[in-house]
């Protein structure tokens, strides 16, 4: 079973996100914070889907230091509500980060997961 780490500071964010990756047959970590996503062990991680809105950091900041300070190279995907993508496209691309709009459609949710996945294991 794949498992999802999901950051996000909204706790009905994170319920929804985990009831909809469950139904899916995914594995759900949850956390608040990314201070608490840091201190976890992400070596079993599959993916990460992200809020980008978030106190003290942004996702974009959360993405970087993952991928550049934590070596984790699984798929990741923004959850925003965001308006404005000029500050986060970049760092998507940079990193092949997929943008996922609040707010969160569970098809589509699983839809994006599932293809972030599939191009890692190709």
């Amino acid at each position: 079973m794949k498992t999802v780490l999901v950051i996000d500071d909204d706790l009905f964010v994170l319920a929804v996100v985990r009831d909809i990756l469950q139904k899916a047959g995914y594995a759900v970590v949850t956390v608040q914070t990314p201070a608490d996503a840091f201190n976890m062990n992400v070596s079993d991680v599959s993916a990460i889907l992200c809020d980008y809105n978030m106190p003290g950091m942004t996702g974009a900041d959360v993405l970087t230091a993952m991928r550049e300070l934590q070596h984790c190279q699984v798929p990741f995907v923004f959850l925003t509500g965001h308006e404005q993508l000029d500050d986060i496209l970049p760092v998507a691309i940079r990193y092949g980060a997929e943008l996922l709009p609040k707010p969160i459609q569970a098809e589509e949710l699983v839809h994006v997961l599932a293809k972030q996945l599939s191009s890692t294991a190709a």
